[in-house]
């Protein structure tokens, strides 16, 4: 994968999908980070969104239990096309006509558009349904594997702001549901990004996710601080992880809602940023 050249690295911003997720409060700063010259790539997540279509259609995504002990949330090809519906169709066109009301020229795309994103479809599931191991081979999901940084690049040249979403495609031209957040820190790797920025509806990692004063500010040390992380922050950590084994300097998990969330976590000033461990020089090296 080409990466961006030397001093003009883009920077990444994950909206999340969840409930109490400001789209608008994101996209203002976005728009200023490109006033000031900054090239953005945006990454939008639909959580919310997906299950509220699924359930006025009168669908769900069932969840089940792995036969290694994990709890998932099948997606098949029907439950696919309604959460394709709410993640390109809605959250990632509301995306971009926030950044067009703000003279930000937005450009929309799926991971299928230009196979932009490709990625390797999951093994069949084995299903425990009691005493009983099931297989499971309708599962639609997948790990990316590979980013097209020449589209990107095209893109961010001629002076767009990129908008992603899942989902992603295999070689084979099959759709998989991928984790918004992974999808957030492969581009971020694959570009060469100087930041990754994760919008969410809390403050940050929590050491008592029941206490927001107890906001941890910064860690060089992502394995050690995984244990505060609960439910949907457990994926925005991995996803530090990833970002930041690929090379991106720093991480930030924040809150959308707070006032320039984007701005201020790239200021220190708000949310947890996360970097790698600091290299300690020798004597004599």
């Amino acid at each position: 994968m080409s990466t961006l050249p030397r001093g003009s690295a883009p920077l990444v911003v994950k909206i999340g999908g969840a409930a109490g997720v400001d789209l608008d409060n994101v996209c203002a700063d976005v728009a200023e980070l490109r006033r000031r010259g900054e090239q953005v790539v945006v990454v939008n997540g639909g959580s919310e969104a997906g299950d509220s279509l699924l359930a006025s259609l009168g669908m769900e995504r069932p969840e089940a239990l792995t036969a290694s002990g994990n709890v998932v949330r099948l997606t098949n090809e029907a439950a696919l096309r309604v959460l394709t519906m709410a993640w390109v169709g809605d959250v990632n066109k509301r995306a971009v006509l926030a950044l067009l009301a703000r003279g930000v020229e937005a450009l929309g795309l799926c991971g299928a558009d230009g196979r932009v994103l490709v990625a390797r479809r999951r093994p069949p599931l084995k299903l425990q349904e009691g005493a009983r191991t099931r297989i499971d081979r309708s599962h639609l999901a997948g790990e990316i594997t590979e980013v097209n940084t020449r589209l990107l690049r095209v893109l961010l040249e001629a002076g767009q702001t990129p908008v992603l979403c899942p989902p992603a495609v295999t070689e084979e031209g099959v759709l998989v549901n991928v984790d918004a957040d992974q999808v957030a820190a492969s581009i971020a790797s694959a570009l060469g990004a100087r930041a990754l920025v994760m919008l969410s509806n809390v403050a940050g990692l929590l050491e008592d996710p029941a206490d927001p004063t107890t906001l941890i500010r910064a860690s060089d040390d992502v394995e050690r601080v995984m244990g505060f992380a609960k439910g949907r922050m457990r994926y925005k950590l991995e996803a530090a992880r990833r970002a930041l084994a690929g090379g991106v300097p720093s991480a930030y998990v924040t809150a959308s809602r707070i006032e320039r969330p984007v701005l201020s976590a790239l200021a220190n000033e708000a949310g947890t940023q996360l970097t790698s461990p600091r290299k300690v020089a020798h004597a004599g090296a």
